[in-house]
C-alpha cells in the first residue's frame, strides 16, 4: 500500500464550519494508508480488522485469475474463476467488473467480451466459456467441448452448459459495464466479425427470445437446477450440464431476472447510440418483469420461488425452498417493488437463522432432499449448489440490502461474510453450512461480488462516464475509501467522520460532471441544518425503505459536506423536501 507525503495532513479533522460546533473527536483507527486527492491507489479503511483485511484478498484472487492469449479478435486480456477452472466464463467475468475497473486497464474490461463475441453462433447464441489449449485438456469435465479457433500454436477451445440460459444476459450486462465506465459510443460500433458490438449483444437476446421461450408463460427458459446452478437433476456425470430429451424445462427466476436486467440494459446502450429500439428493449424487460410476478412471486410466503415448470410431472414441489441467488437478482434488476423487496430480505434473515447458516451465503434453504440430484457434487444437502454457502450470491444480497433501505441489515451481513474470510484466509467458491471453505481457494466471483457489496454498497460509489453519486452507507462508523479506474484516469476518495454533533464528510474527485452526495442518517437521529464548504444549503431528505439519507446535488473537487444532528430524532421522519426512490437497476 503507497502513502502519499500528505496523507498525514489529509486525514486531520479539521474545524467544523458550522458556527457554535466543536470539531468532531476523531474515531477512525488510523490502520490503513488511504491517499487523498489524485493518485493511482485503490483501498479503504473502516476500522473493522475483518472487513479492512478483505480487500488484502480481493486483488491477490483477481491477479491469481489473470489471464493472456492469442484468439480471434488478437490479443486477450481476461480472467479466469478460480484455480479449479482455467476458462474464462462470461457469467463469472461480468461479475468481475466492479473489482477489475479499480485495478487494471480498459482491455481487461473489453477484450475478453469481443473474443467471446467474436464465437458467436450464427443464431445468436454463445458460449459458457472459452479457454486457450486443446479439447483434451477440458473434455473430461466437459464432454461436448470444442475447437473453435486455431492459429499456428494458439488454440482455443470453448464449450456452454445449456442447462443454463444466461450466458446471452451476461454478455449483454458485461458490454453495458463496459461502456458505463468509458463512455465510448465508438466500442458499441466496433465490428466483431463484421458487426457492430451492439448487434451481436442484440442478436444474443433475440437468441433467447426465438430460441429459449415459452409462450404461453412469457418467460425465458432453462433445464431444471438448483436456483442459478448448471447441473440437471437427471444425470450422475457430466452430461448434467447438457440438455436433452430427459431433462426438465422450467421457467427460472434467476435466468429471467437476468434477462429483464441485460434486456433494459440493452435499451440504455440504444438510447447511447440511436433511439430506434430503446423502448423495444424496455419493454421487453417489463414484460419479463410482470410473468416473473405472475408466475413466481409467492405471496404468502414473500418471496420468488426458484421455477416455474414447463410440465409438471414427476418434479418435486419446491415452493417452499428460499432461492438465494435468484431472488437477490430479482432485487437487483428491480423486478421485486418496495414491499417485495422487504419482504424478500426479512425472509433470507429468517431462514438463516432457521436452518443455522453462518452467513446470509447460504444458496438453497433449505436444500433438496438427498438423492434427488444425481450428479455427486449435488446428491448430499448442504454441498455444492445444494445448499453450500456462495458469497457469489451472498454479497449480492448484501448489495441489495444496501440499494434497498435495509442498510443496518447490509452492514451487519457484510461483516459476517468478510469476518468468514478472514478465518478461512480466502475467498473460497462456496463454504459448507458452518463456513468451512471448499472448492478454489482463490474465486474469482466470491471477489468481484464481494468488492461491489463494499464500493457500490456500503461506500456508495456509482461512478460511470456520465455520472458519479456518493450514497454513504456508513451511518455511525466512520470510513475512508480512494478509488482509481485506471480505464479513464479517473479517482474517487471520501473521508467520513461521524460524531455525536454531526455528520462530516470529506470528499474530491476528478470526474468532469455534477453528481450528488448523501449521507446516511445514524438511527434514531434528525438532522438539524447542513453546510457544504461552510456555506447552508437546503435541508434536503430522501427516503429509501428504513433508510434516511440528507443529499446535496454538487460540482467535483475538494469538498466538505456537513449536517448537524440533534440529540434524538423523534417518531416520525426529519423534515425536509423528501425524495422517495424507484426500485434501482
Amino acid at each position: 500500500m503507497r502513502r502519499s507525503d500528505g496523507i498525514l495532513a489529509g486525514l486531520l479533522l479539521l474545524l467544523l464550519a458550522v458556527p457554535g460546533l466543536e470539531p468532531a473527536e476523531p474515531r477512525l483507527p488510523e490502520t490503513r494508508a488511504v491517499d487523498a486527492g489524485y493518485s493511482r491507489q485503490t483501498a479503504y479503511a473502516t476500522g473493522d480488522i475483518a472487513l479492512d483485511g478483505l480487500q488484502d484478498l480481493l486483488r491477490p484472487t483477481l491477479e491469481a485469475n489473470r489471464k493472456e492469449f492469442t484468439g480471434r479478435t488478437g490479443a486477450v486480456k481476461a480472467f479466469g474463476a478460480g484455480a479449479h477452472y482455467p476458462q474464462v466464463w462470461l457469467r463469472d467475468s461480468a461479475t468481475l467488473v466492479p473489482l477489475a475497473r479499480y485495478h487494471y486497464p480498459a482491455e481487461y474490461l473489453t477484450s475478453w467480451l469481443e473474443e467471446h463475441l467474436a464465437n458467436q453462433a450464427p443464431d445468436g447464441g454463445l458460449d459458457d466459456w472459452i479457454a486457450a489449449g486443446p479439447v483434451s485438456e477440458f473434455v473430461r469435465d466437459a464432454p461436448r467441448a470444442r475447437q473453435v479457433f486455431r492459429a499456428g500454436a494458439a488454440t482455443l477451445t470453448a464449450d456452454k452448459n445449456t442447462v443454463e440460459a444466461d450466458q446471452e444476459s451476461s454478455a449483454v450486462l458485461g458490454v453495458c459495464q463496459a461502456f458505463a465506465i468509458t463512455g465510448d459510443r465508438a466500442w458499441l460500433r466496433k465490428r466483431i466479425g463484421g458487426l457492430p458490438i451492439l448487434v451481436r449483444v442484440a442478436d444474443a437476446l433475440h437468441f433467447l427470445l426465438t430460441k429459449r421461450f415459452d409462450a404461453r408463460l412469457g418467460l425465458v427458459t432453462s433445464g431444471y437446477s438448483a436456483d442459478w446452478g448448471d447441473v440437471s437433476p437427471v444425470h450422475a456425470d457430466q452430461q448434467a450440464i447438457y440438455l436433452d430429451h430427459a431433462t426438465p424445462r422450467v421457467g427460472g427466476l434467476y435466468t429471467n431476472s437476468m434477462f429483464a436486467m441485460a434486456a433494459d440494459c440493452l435499451g440504455g446502450l440504444h438510447a447511447a447510440v440511436d433511439d430506434d429500439r430503446v423502448e423495444l428493449w424496455r419493454g421487453r424487460a417489463r414484460e419479463i418483469e410482470e410473468e416473473v410476478n405472475r408466475h413466481l412471486w409467492q405471496e404468502g410466503r414473500g418471496f420468488y420461488r426458484m421455477h416455474e415448470p414447463l410440465v409438471r410431472t414427476g418434479l418435486p414441489d419446491d415452493a417452499g425452498i428460499f432461492p438465494a441467488g435468484g431472488n437477490a437478482v430479482a432485487l437487483l434488476s428491480g423486478i421485486a417493488d418496495s414491499a417485495r423487496a422487504r419482504r424478500i430480505l426479512a425472509t433470507a434473515e429468517a431462514r438463516r437463522r432457521r436452518f443455522a447458516v453462518s452467513t446470509i451465503a447460504g444458496t438453497l434453504l433449505p436444500p433438496y432432499r438427498a438423492g434427488l440430484f444425481r450428479h455427486p457434487a449435488m446428491r448430499e444437502p448442504w454441498t455444492y449448489q445444494n445448499g453450500g454457502q456462495w458469497d457469489w450470491f451472498g454479497a449480492r444480497l448484501v448489495l441489495a440490502a444496501f440499494r434497498r433501505g435495509e442498510s443496518n441489515l447490509a452492514r451487519r451481513w457484510l461483516g459476517e461474510l468478510a469476518r468468514k474470510a478472514q478465518r478461512n484466509g480466502g475467498l473460497y467458491e462456496w463454504h459448507t453450512r458452518e463456513g468451512e471453505g471448499r472448492g478454489s481457494r482463490t474465486y474469482a466471483g466470491s471477489a468481484g461480488a464481494l468488492a461491489a457489496a463494499v464500493f457500490e454498497g456500503l461506500f456508495g460509489v456509482s461512478l460511470s462516464a456520465d455520472e458519479l453519486s456518493l450514497t454513504v452507507h456508513l451511518g455511525a462508523e466512520p470510513g475512508r475509501i480512494h478509488l482509481y479506474q485506471p480505464a479513464t484516469d479517473t479517482f474517487v476518495s471520501y473521508r467520513y467522520q461521524p460524531s455525536e454533533r454531526a455528520l462530516v464528510l470529506d470528499y474530491d474527485s476528478n470526474h468532469p460532471q455534477r453528481g450528488r452526495v448523501g449521507l446516511l442518517v445514524p438511527s434514531g437521529r434528525r438532522v438539524l441544518r447542513m453546510a457544504l464548504d461552510g456555506k447552508p444549503v437546503p435541508l434536503r431528505t430522501r427516503i429509501v425503505g428504513r433508510d434516511l439519507y440528507v443529499v446535496a446535488d454538487t460540482s467535483w473537487g475538494p469538498h466538505r459536506l456537513e449536517a448537524v444532528l440533534s440529540k434524538r430524532r423523534p417518531a416520525g421522519v426529519a423534515s425536509g423536501v423528501h425524495l422517495r426512490s424507484e426500485p434501482q437497476r
